[in-house]
């Protein structure tokens, strides 16, 4: 059988609202009395139920996550940078792939919205956004990410690519390069575009070239 509160209570010599005033406000409590109930839980073996405290809080300790491909690079480092930063909150970070598809990008709020989730960081599967409307009427919050929006509808964190194009081409003019290609993707992804936009050299031996190979939001 489970180890509960009461036992941790009982076996600490406390009562149950100091139990939990441990697990959730240790500031409120001595801290030889927190020792005492951390030695408890220890000696038990408890493990807190937080699917109890979701329940009584309406919130859980997590935020949601969702990007076209984790298998990109990019975006595996912005998962990787989302739980560093959620871990340093005492928070984890539940992460669904979109696949560019607006009907599984759904389908992951929705269920981050069964667990509670305290927000989202979302990708947008397209330009489509009207759906992530009813998500954050019914509070919960979501922030775009590698997304510009005309209107200020979402809160957004994107990269300036249009800079770092012109910086990328600054370094090479400065190292006495003069003929500089730009290879990339197709111009219809707007990361490529902006980045194309970026480059500050006028010379006439500039070329640029799509590559057949590169494909994809980066």
């Amino acid at each position: 059988m489970a180890v509960g509160v009461k036992d941790v209570a009982a076996a600490a010599g406390v009562s149950v609202g100091t139990v939990s005033n441990v697990l959730n406000r240790p500031d409120r409590v001595s801290a030889r009395t927190v020792e005492r109930v951390q030695k408890a839980i220890r000696d038990l073996g408890f493990v807190r139920n937080d699917a109890a405290r979701q329940l009584r809080a309406g919130r859980s300790r997590s935020i949601g996550l969702i990007v076209p491909d984790i298998g990109n690079p990019f975006f595996a480092e912005v998962a990787r940078g989302a739980e560093d930063r959620a871990a340093d909150a005492g928070m984890t970070v539940l992460l669904g792939n979109s696949d560019e598809s607006d009907a599984r990008q759904e389908a992951h709020l929705a269920l981050f919205q069964e667990q509670r989730v305290n927000g989202v960081l979302l990708t947008p599967a397209s330009g489509d956004l009207a759906s992530l409307q009813r998500f954050t009427d019914a509070g919960m919050p979501v922030v775009l990410v590698d997304h510009e929006v005309a209107e200020a509808e979402f809160p957004s964190v994107s990269v300036d690519d249009v800079e770092g194009g012109r910086l990328a081409v600054a370094h090479l003019l400065k190292t006495g390069r003069r003929r500089i290609a730009f290879v990339s993707g197709p111009r219809s992804v707007r990361q490529v575009a902006q980045r194309l936009r970026g480059r500050s050299w006028p010379s006439p031996r500039c070329r640029t070239r799509r590559s057949r190979s590169s494909s994809g939001r980066r």
